[in-house]
Protein backbone atom coordinates (compact mmCIF):
# COMPACT_ATOMS: atom_id res chain seq x y z
CA UNK A 1 0.00 0.00 0.00
CA UNK A 2 1.26 3.45 -0.85
CA UNK A 3 1.29 6.25 1.69
CA UNK A 4 -2.15 7.87 2.09
CA UNK A 5 -2.88 11.40 3.25
CA UNK A 6 -6.23 12.48 4.72
CA UNK A 7 -7.50 15.90 3.65
CA UNK A 8 -9.01 17.53 6.76
CA UNK A 9 -12.68 16.76 7.31
CA UNK A 10 -12.90 15.49 3.77
CA UNK A 11 -12.06 11.77 3.79
CA UNK A 12 -10.79 11.72 0.19
CA UNK A 13 -7.55 9.81 -0.25
CA UNK A 14 -4.77 11.83 -1.89
CA UNK A 15 -2.19 10.53 -4.39
CA UNK A 16 0.29 12.29 -6.66
CA UNK A 17 -0.96 10.29 -9.67
CA UNK A 18 -4.09 8.26 -10.28
CA UNK A 19 -4.10 5.86 -13.23
CA UNK A 20 -7.59 4.81 -14.33
CA UNK A 21 -7.56 1.35 -15.88
CA UNK A 22 -5.27 -1.63 -15.27
CA UNK A 23 -4.83 -2.80 -18.84
CA UNK A 24 -1.36 -3.01 -20.36
CA UNK A 25 -1.20 0.78 -21.00
CA UNK A 26 -2.26 1.64 -17.45
CA UNK A 27 0.09 -0.85 -15.80
CA UNK A 28 3.08 0.23 -17.89
CA UNK A 29 2.26 3.86 -17.06
CA UNK A 30 2.00 3.13 -13.34
CA UNK A 31 5.31 1.27 -13.41
CA UNK A 32 7.14 4.07 -15.23
CA UNK A 33 5.73 6.84 -13.02
CA UNK A 34 6.38 4.95 -9.80
CA UNK A 35 9.97 4.29 -10.89
CA UNK A 36 10.23 8.03 -11.61
CA UNK A 37 9.42 8.65 -7.94
CA UNK A 38 5.64 9.21 -8.00
CA UNK A 39 3.14 7.65 -5.62
CA UNK A 40 0.51 6.03 -7.83
CA UNK A 41 -2.99 4.69 -7.35
CA UNK A 42 -4.42 2.33 -9.99
CA UNK A 43 -8.22 2.11 -10.21
CA UNK A 44 -9.64 -0.87 -12.12
CA UNK A 45 -13.38 -1.47 -12.51
CA UNK A 46 -13.04 -5.27 -12.89
CA UNK A 47 -11.48 -7.74 -10.48
CA UNK A 48 -8.68 -8.58 -12.92
CA UNK A 49 -5.45 -6.88 -13.93
CA UNK A 50 -4.20 -6.81 -17.50
CA UNK A 51 -7.36 -6.06 -19.50
CA UNK A 52 -6.95 -7.86 -22.84
CA UNK A 53 -3.45 -8.94 -21.78
CA UNK A 54 -4.07 -11.65 -19.22
CA UNK A 55 -4.32 -15.44 -19.06
CA UNK A 56 -6.55 -17.93 -17.25
CA UNK A 57 -7.26 -21.67 -17.05
CA UNK A 58 -9.97 -23.50 -19.00
CA UNK A 59 -10.14 -27.27 -18.42
CA UNK A 60 -6.38 -27.59 -17.99
CA UNK A 61 -5.51 -25.27 -20.88
CA UNK A 62 -4.09 -21.78 -20.20
CA UNK A 63 -5.68 -19.37 -22.66
CA UNK A 64 -4.70 -15.75 -23.26
CA UNK A 65 -7.24 -12.98 -23.82
CA UNK A 66 -6.94 -13.26 -27.57
CA UNK A 67 -3.85 -14.44 -29.46
CA UNK A 68 -0.78 -12.28 -28.78
CA UNK A 69 2.51 -11.95 -30.61
CA UNK A 70 4.69 -9.08 -29.41
CA UNK A 71 6.22 -7.14 -32.30
CA UNK A 72 9.36 -4.96 -32.54
CA UNK A 73 10.80 -6.61 -29.48
CA UNK A 74 14.49 -6.03 -30.25
CA UNK A 75 14.35 -2.32 -31.06
CA UNK A 76 10.82 -1.18 -30.25
CA UNK A 77 9.03 0.61 -27.41
CA UNK A 78 8.42 -2.34 -25.09
CA UNK A 79 12.14 -3.13 -25.12
CA UNK A 80 12.81 0.51 -24.20
CA UNK A 81 10.38 0.36 -21.28
CA UNK A 82 11.67 -3.02 -20.09
CA UNK A 83 15.28 -1.84 -20.18
CA UNK A 84 14.49 1.26 -18.15
CA UNK A 85 11.81 0.15 -15.69
CA UNK A 86 11.50 -3.66 -15.39
CA UNK A 87 13.16 -5.55 -12.55
CA UNK A 88 11.84 -8.83 -13.97
CA UNK A 89 12.08 -9.59 -17.71
CA UNK A 90 9.85 -12.30 -19.22
CA UNK A 91 11.39 -15.12 -21.21
CA UNK A 92 10.46 -14.60 -24.87
CA UNK A 93 10.30 -17.33 -27.52
CA UNK A 94 10.79 -16.34 -31.20
CA UNK A 95 7.49 -16.26 -33.06
CA UNK A 96 8.76 -17.88 -36.26
CA UNK A 97 7.27 -17.10 -39.66
CA UNK A 98 3.86 -15.85 -40.74
CA UNK A 99 2.15 -18.08 -43.29
CA UNK A 100 -0.67 -17.12 -45.66
CA UNK A 101 -3.44 -19.51 -46.72
CA UNK A 102 -4.89 -18.38 -50.03
CA UNK A 103 -6.47 -20.27 -52.92
CA UNK A 104 -6.22 -23.50 -50.88
CA UNK A 105 -2.42 -23.21 -50.61
CA UNK A 106 -0.07 -21.95 -47.93
CA UNK A 107 3.21 -20.03 -48.24
CA UNK A 108 5.36 -17.79 -46.03
CA UNK A 109 4.34 -14.14 -45.99
CA UNK A 110 6.32 -12.16 -48.62
CA UNK A 111 8.26 -9.67 -46.50
CA UNK A 112 10.76 -8.58 -49.14
CA UNK A 113 11.21 -8.24 -52.88
CA UNK A 114 12.39 -11.79 -53.45
CA UNK A 115 9.59 -13.20 -51.33
CA UNK A 116 7.05 -11.13 -53.22
CA UNK A 117 8.20 -12.36 -56.64
CA UNK A 118 7.91 -15.95 -55.38
CA UNK A 119 4.52 -15.39 -53.75
CA UNK A 120 2.53 -17.26 -56.37
CA UNK A 121 -0.66 -17.48 -54.30
CA UNK A 122 -1.78 -14.45 -56.29
CA UNK A 123 -1.36 -13.96 -60.06
CA UNK A 124 2.00 -12.76 -61.35
CA UNK A 125 0.38 -9.85 -63.19
CA UNK A 126 -1.05 -8.62 -59.87
CA UNK A 127 2.33 -8.89 -58.16
CA UNK A 128 3.96 -6.82 -60.89
CA UNK A 129 1.14 -4.28 -60.75
CA UNK A 130 1.39 -3.95 -56.98
CA UNK A 131 5.17 -3.52 -57.15
CA UNK A 132 4.74 -0.74 -59.71
CA UNK A 133 2.12 0.82 -57.44
CA UNK A 134 4.48 0.69 -54.47
CA UNK A 135 7.23 2.44 -56.40
CA UNK A 136 4.62 4.96 -57.57
CA UNK A 137 3.99 6.00 -53.98
CA UNK A 138 7.19 8.05 -54.17
CA UNK A 139 5.38 10.49 -56.49
CA UNK A 140 2.43 10.74 -54.07
CA UNK A 141 4.79 11.19 -51.14
CA UNK A 142 6.75 13.96 -52.84
CA UNK A 143 3.54 15.71 -53.87
CA UNK A 144 2.76 16.26 -50.19
CA UNK A 145 -0.43 14.18 -50.16
CA UNK A 146 -1.28 12.82 -46.72
CA UNK A 147 -0.88 9.03 -46.99
CA UNK A 148 -2.84 8.57 -43.77
CA UNK A 149 -5.87 9.92 -45.66
CA UNK A 150 -5.43 7.78 -48.78
CA UNK A 151 -6.75 4.22 -48.62
CA UNK A 152 -5.07 1.08 -49.90
CA UNK A 153 -8.16 0.49 -52.04
CA UNK A 154 -7.84 3.91 -53.63
CA UNK A 155 -4.16 3.27 -54.33
CA UNK A 156 -4.48 -0.14 -56.03
CA UNK A 157 -7.77 0.57 -57.81
CA UNK A 158 -9.88 -2.19 -59.33
CA UNK A 159 -7.31 -3.71 -61.71
CA UNK A 160 -6.57 -6.74 -59.54
CA UNK A 161 -8.03 -10.22 -59.22
CA UNK A 162 -10.52 -11.30 -56.58
CA UNK A 163 -7.90 -13.42 -54.80
CA UNK A 164 -5.54 -10.42 -54.56
CA UNK A 165 -8.40 -8.31 -53.19
CA UNK A 166 -9.01 -11.03 -50.58
CA UNK A 167 -5.34 -10.97 -49.63
CA UNK A 168 -5.19 -7.17 -49.30
CA UNK A 169 -8.50 -7.04 -47.42
CA UNK A 170 -7.35 -9.77 -45.06
CA UNK A 171 -4.07 -7.99 -44.29
CA UNK A 172 -5.88 -4.69 -43.84
CA UNK A 173 -8.33 -6.17 -41.33
CA UNK A 174 -5.53 -7.59 -39.21
CA UNK A 175 -3.35 -4.48 -39.36
CA UNK A 176 -6.02 -1.84 -38.81
CA UNK A 177 -9.32 -3.55 -37.99
CA UNK A 178 -10.97 -2.44 -41.22
CA UNK A 179 -11.08 -3.14 -44.97
CA UNK A 180 -8.53 -2.01 -47.55
CA UNK A 181 -10.98 0.71 -48.65
CA UNK A 182 -10.67 2.30 -45.21
CA UNK A 183 -7.07 1.32 -44.36
CA UNK A 184 -4.55 4.14 -44.85
CA UNK A 185 -1.55 3.58 -47.09
CA UNK A 186 0.57 5.03 -44.26
CA UNK A 187 -0.07 1.90 -42.15
CA UNK A 188 1.86 -0.23 -44.64
CA UNK A 189 4.81 2.19 -44.57
CA UNK A 190 5.13 1.89 -40.79
CA UNK A 191 7.21 -1.29 -40.79
CA UNK A 192 10.61 0.23 -40.02
CA UNK A 193 9.48 3.56 -38.54
CA UNK A 194 10.49 2.50 -35.05
CA UNK A 195 14.16 2.16 -36.03
CA UNK A 196 14.55 5.74 -37.17
CA UNK A 197 11.97 8.47 -37.00
CA UNK A 198 14.11 10.58 -39.31
CA UNK A 199 14.13 8.06 -42.16
CA UNK A 200 13.09 9.50 -45.49
CA UNK A 201 10.55 7.93 -47.79
CA UNK A 202 13.12 6.10 -49.94
CA UNK A 203 14.70 4.61 -46.82
CA UNK A 204 11.32 3.31 -45.71
CA UNK A 205 10.61 1.96 -49.19
CA UNK A 206 13.98 0.19 -49.19
CA UNK A 207 13.15 -1.40 -45.84
CA UNK A 208 9.83 -2.67 -47.17
CA UNK A 209 11.33 -4.07 -50.38
CA UNK A 210 14.62 -5.52 -49.19
CA UNK A 211 14.46 -6.47 -45.50
CA UNK A 212 13.03 -9.55 -43.87
CA UNK A 213 10.06 -8.72 -41.63
CA UNK A 214 8.89 -10.20 -38.33
CA UNK A 215 12.39 -11.18 -37.24
CA UNK A 216 12.00 -9.49 -33.85
CA UNK A 217 8.57 -10.82 -32.94
CA UNK A 218 8.09 -13.18 -30.02
CA UNK A 219 5.72 -14.87 -27.60
CA UNK A 220 6.22 -14.61 -23.82
CA UNK A 221 6.81 -18.03 -22.31
CA UNK A 222 4.19 -18.74 -19.68
CA UNK A 223 1.54 -16.90 -21.69
CA UNK A 224 0.76 -13.21 -21.91
CA UNK A 225 0.15 -13.26 -18.15
CA UNK A 226 3.91 -13.51 -17.65
CA UNK A 227 4.27 -9.97 -19.01
CA UNK A 228 1.64 -8.65 -16.58
CA UNK A 229 3.31 -10.52 -13.73
CA UNK A 230 6.67 -9.00 -14.67
CA UNK A 231 5.21 -5.49 -14.58
CA UNK A 232 3.54 -5.96 -11.20
CA UNK A 233 6.64 -7.63 -9.77
CA UNK A 234 8.66 -4.58 -10.86
CA UNK A 235 6.53 -2.04 -8.97
CA UNK A 236 8.70 -0.32 -6.36
CA UNK A 237 7.66 -1.15 -2.82
CA UNK A 238 5.19 1.25 -1.18
CA UNK A 239 4.74 3.39 -4.29
CA UNK A 240 1.83 1.69 -6.11
CA UNK A 241 -1.62 1.07 -4.64
CA UNK A 242 -4.03 -1.08 -6.67
CA UNK A 243 -7.80 -1.01 -6.14
CA UNK A 244 -9.84 -3.48 -8.22
CA UNK A 245 -13.61 -3.61 -8.44
CA UNK A 246 -13.81 0.21 -8.37
CA UNK A 247 -15.52 1.79 -11.34
CA UNK A 248 -14.86 5.50 -11.82
CA UNK A 249 -18.14 7.45 -11.78
CA UNK A 250 -16.91 11.01 -12.22
CA UNK A 251 -13.77 13.12 -12.53
CA UNK A 252 -13.84 16.74 -11.36
CA UNK A 253 -11.05 19.26 -11.77
CA UNK A 254 -10.09 22.21 -9.57
CA UNK A 255 -7.09 22.94 -7.39
CA UNK A 256 -6.91 19.15 -7.12
CA UNK A 257 -8.49 16.50 -9.33
CA UNK A 258 -11.25 14.64 -7.53
CA UNK A 259 -12.22 11.10 -8.58
CA UNK A 260 -15.41 9.43 -7.39
CA UNK A 261 -15.71 5.65 -7.68
CA UNK A 262 -18.32 3.11 -6.68
CA UNK A 263 -16.50 2.74 -3.33
CA UNK A 264 -14.47 5.84 -2.43
CA UNK A 265 -13.42 9.36 -3.35
CA UNK A 266 -9.81 10.22 -4.19
CA UNK A 267 -7.80 13.33 -5.00
CA UNK A 268 -4.65 13.67 -7.05
CA UNK A 269 -2.38 16.17 -8.75
CA UNK A 270 -2.29 14.26 -12.06
CA UNK A 271 -4.73 11.77 -13.56
CA UNK A 272 -3.90 9.37 -16.40
CA UNK A 273 -6.93 7.82 -18.09
CA UNK A 274 -6.16 4.56 -19.91
CA UNK A 275 -9.71 3.48 -20.72
CA UNK A 276 -11.54 4.26 -23.94
CA UNK A 277 -10.91 7.93 -24.70
CA UNK A 278 -14.43 8.15 -26.13
CA UNK A 279 -15.79 7.46 -22.61
CA UNK A 280 -14.16 10.58 -21.11
CA UNK A 281 -17.09 12.94 -21.92
CA UNK A 282 -19.30 10.78 -19.70
CA UNK A 283 -16.96 11.30 -16.74
CA UNK A 284 -15.91 14.96 -17.06
CA UNK A 285 -18.48 17.76 -17.38
CA UNK A 286 -18.14 20.80 -19.59
CA UNK A 287 -15.54 19.51 -22.01
CA UNK A 288 -15.22 21.68 -25.14
CA UNK A 289 -17.73 20.63 -27.79
CA UNK A 290 -15.05 20.20 -30.46
CA UNK A 291 -13.08 17.86 -28.18
CA UNK A 292 -16.15 15.70 -27.54
CA UNK A 293 -16.89 15.56 -31.28
CA UNK A 294 -13.31 14.55 -32.02
CA UNK A 295 -13.43 11.69 -29.52
CA UNK A 296 -16.71 10.46 -31.01
CA UNK A 297 -14.86 9.73 -34.28
CA UNK A 298 -12.72 7.01 -32.70
CA UNK A 299 -13.69 3.68 -34.27
CA UNK A 300 -13.79 0.44 -32.28
CA UNK A 301 -13.56 -3.02 -33.83
CA UNK A 302 -14.65 -6.13 -31.93
CA UNK A 303 -12.84 -9.43 -32.39
CA UNK A 304 -13.94 -13.00 -31.72
CA UNK A 305 -11.36 -15.49 -30.49
CA UNK A 306 -12.12 -19.20 -30.48
CA UNK A 307 -9.70 -21.31 -28.44
CA UNK A 308 -9.56 -24.99 -29.32
CA UNK A 309 -7.85 -27.62 -27.19
CA UNK A 310 -6.89 -30.48 -29.48
CA UNK A 311 -6.04 -34.04 -28.43
CA UNK A 312 -3.23 -34.17 -31.00
CA UNK A 313 -0.79 -31.73 -32.59
CA UNK A 314 -2.24 -30.53 -35.90
CA UNK A 315 -0.23 -27.30 -36.37
CA UNK A 316 3.40 -28.41 -36.73
CA UNK A 317 5.12 -25.21 -37.93
CA UNK A 318 6.69 -22.57 -35.72
CA UNK A 319 4.73 -19.42 -36.49
CA UNK A 320 1.14 -18.42 -37.13
CA UNK A 321 -1.19 -18.55 -40.13
CA UNK A 322 -3.26 -15.84 -41.80
CA UNK A 323 -6.27 -17.33 -43.57
CA UNK A 324 -7.43 -15.18 -46.48
CA UNK A 325 -9.51 -18.11 -47.75
CA UNK A 326 -11.82 -18.27 -44.75
CA UNK A 327 -14.98 -16.28 -44.11
CA UNK A 328 -14.41 -14.48 -41.80
CA UNK A 329 -10.69 -13.89 -42.29
CA UNK A 330 -8.87 -15.74 -39.50
CA UNK A 331 -5.52 -15.57 -37.70
CA UNK A 332 -4.50 -18.96 -36.27
CA UNK A 333 -1.87 -19.04 -33.48
CA UNK A 334 -0.80 -22.40 -31.96
CA UNK A 335 0.52 -20.94 -28.70
CA UNK A 336 1.35 -24.32 -27.13
CA UNK A 337 4.01 -24.67 -29.85
CA UNK A 338 5.86 -21.85 -28.07
CA UNK A 339 5.23 -23.22 -24.59
CA UNK A 340 3.94 -26.79 -24.24
CA UNK A 341 3.02 -26.17 -20.59
CA UNK A 342 -0.02 -24.16 -21.79
CA UNK A 343 -1.74 -27.41 -22.81
CA UNK A 344 -2.00 -30.81 -21.11
CA UNK A 345 0.66 -33.34 -22.09
CA UNK A 346 0.33 -34.43 -25.71
CA UNK A 347 -2.34 -31.79 -26.45
CA UNK A 348 -2.29 -28.60 -28.53
CA UNK A 349 -3.84 -25.18 -27.80
CA UNK A 350 -4.68 -22.97 -30.78
CA UNK A 351 -6.30 -19.53 -30.86
CA UNK A 352 -8.32 -18.45 -33.89
CA UNK A 353 -9.11 -14.75 -34.07
CA UNK A 354 -11.48 -13.08 -36.53
CA UNK A 355 -13.36 -9.83 -36.77
CA UNK A 356 -16.80 -9.87 -35.10
CA UNK A 357 -19.08 -8.44 -37.74
CA UNK A 358 -22.31 -8.39 -35.71
CA UNK A 359 -22.08 -7.97 -31.93
CA UNK A 360 -25.83 -8.47 -31.62
CA UNK A 361 -25.88 -12.00 -33.03
CA UNK A 362 -23.02 -13.68 -31.21
CA UNK A 363 -24.21 -17.28 -31.58
CA UNK A 364 -24.49 -16.92 -35.34
CA UNK A 365 -21.07 -15.28 -35.55
CA UNK A 366 -19.54 -18.01 -33.39
CA UNK A 367 -21.04 -20.74 -35.58
CA UNK A 368 -19.79 -18.96 -38.71
CA UNK A 369 -16.26 -18.71 -37.30
CA UNK A 370 -16.19 -22.39 -36.28
CA UNK A 371 -17.44 -23.45 -39.70
CA UNK A 372 -14.67 -21.35 -41.27
CA UNK A 373 -12.08 -23.23 -39.20
CA UNK A 374 -13.54 -26.60 -40.15
CA UNK A 375 -13.68 -25.66 -43.83
CA UNK A 376 -9.94 -24.86 -43.87
CA UNK A 377 -8.78 -27.85 -41.76
CA UNK A 378 -11.65 -30.40 -41.64
CA UNK A 379 -9.75 -32.89 -39.44
CA UNK A 380 -9.74 -30.43 -36.51
CA UNK A 381 -13.40 -31.14 -35.78
CA UNK A 382 -12.57 -34.74 -34.80
CA UNK A 383 -9.87 -33.77 -32.30
CA UNK A 384 -11.49 -31.04 -30.18
CA UNK A 385 -11.67 -31.62 -26.43
CA UNK A 386 -11.99 -27.98 -25.29
CA UNK A 387 -13.74 -24.98 -26.85
CA UNK A 388 -13.69 -21.47 -25.40
CA UNK A 389 -14.86 -18.14 -26.85
CA UNK A 390 -13.87 -14.53 -26.16
CA UNK A 391 -15.23 -11.24 -27.48
CA UNK A 392 -12.63 -8.49 -27.18
CA UNK A 393 -11.68 -5.08 -28.53
CA UNK A 394 -7.98 -5.67 -29.26
CA UNK A 395 -7.30 -2.03 -30.21
CA UNK A 396 -9.16 0.84 -28.58
CA UNK A 397 -9.13 2.69 -31.91
CA UNK A 398 -9.12 1.13 -35.35
CA UNK A 399 -6.93 3.10 -37.75
CA UNK A 400 -9.13 4.20 -40.64
CA UNK A 401 -8.60 7.00 -43.16
CA UNK A 402 -10.96 9.26 -41.21
CA UNK A 403 -9.78 8.38 -37.68
CA UNK A 404 -8.51 11.31 -35.64
CA UNK A 405 -6.58 9.82 -32.75
CA UNK A 406 -6.98 11.32 -29.29
CA UNK A 407 -4.31 13.65 -27.95
CA UNK A 408 -2.31 12.71 -24.86
CA UNK A 409 -3.25 16.08 -23.34
CA UNK A 410 -6.91 16.77 -22.61
CA UNK A 411 -8.43 20.27 -22.35
CA UNK A 412 -8.47 19.81 -18.55
CA UNK A 413 -5.24 20.68 -16.75
CA UNK A 414 -3.65 17.70 -15.06
CA UNK A 415 -5.67 15.06 -16.95
CA UNK A 416 -3.96 12.99 -19.65
CA UNK A 417 -4.84 10.02 -21.87
CA UNK A 418 -2.78 6.93 -22.69
CA UNK A 419 -3.47 3.83 -24.74
CA UNK A 420 -3.99 2.60 -28.27
CA UNK A 421 -6.47 5.35 -29.12
CA UNK A 422 -3.69 7.95 -28.68
CA UNK A 423 -1.11 6.23 -30.92
CA UNK A 424 -1.35 4.86 -34.46
CA UNK A 425 1.99 3.07 -34.84
CA UNK A 426 2.04 -0.73 -34.91
CA UNK A 427 -0.58 -2.75 -33.00
CA UNK A 428 -1.39 -4.41 -29.69
CA UNK A 429 1.15 -4.28 -26.87
CA UNK A 430 3.69 -2.51 -29.07
CA UNK A 431 1.20 0.23 -29.91
CA UNK A 432 0.30 0.58 -26.22
CA UNK A 433 4.00 0.86 -25.37
CA UNK A 434 4.47 3.63 -27.93
CA UNK A 435 1.62 5.53 -26.25
CA UNK A 436 3.25 5.21 -22.81
CA UNK A 437 6.57 6.56 -24.13
CA UNK A 438 4.72 9.46 -25.77
CA UNK A 439 2.89 10.15 -22.48
CA UNK A 440 6.15 10.23 -20.52
CA UNK A 441 7.57 12.74 -23.00
CA UNK A 442 4.50 14.97 -22.61
CA UNK A 443 4.67 14.76 -18.81
CA UNK A 444 8.29 15.89 -18.93
CA UNK A 445 7.38 18.81 -21.19
CA UNK A 446 4.65 19.76 -18.70
CA UNK A 447 7.07 19.50 -15.75
CA UNK A 448 5.04 16.71 -14.16
CA UNK A 449 8.21 14.60 -14.29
Amino acid sequence: MGEIHIKGKDTSYFYEVIVVGAGISGLLTALALSKEGKRVLILEKTENLGGVCRSYDIDGYQVDTGPHIITRLEHGPLKELMSKYFDVIPNFVPHGRYYVRLNSRIKPFPWNLQGWFNFDLIPQIDRIYLMKTLFGISYIFNSGEDLSRKSVGDLVGSNISESTKRFLNCMSYFMTGTSMNETPVARFLDSEHYKTTSAGFLDKLYNILMKEGAVDQAYPKGGIQSLITAIISSFPRDRVDIRTGEKVLSINSGDKIRVETTKEEYECETLIYSGFASDIPGLIDNLPKEHVQSLSKLHKTSALTIWLGLNRKIFTRDGSEIWADSNPYTWAVPISNYDNSLAPNGRQLVGFMSRLENDNNFEKEKEKALNAIFSIIPEIENHIEMTHHQVLIPEKAAWTIDTKFADIRTPVKGIYLVGTDTERRSMGITRASYSVIKLLSVLREDKVL
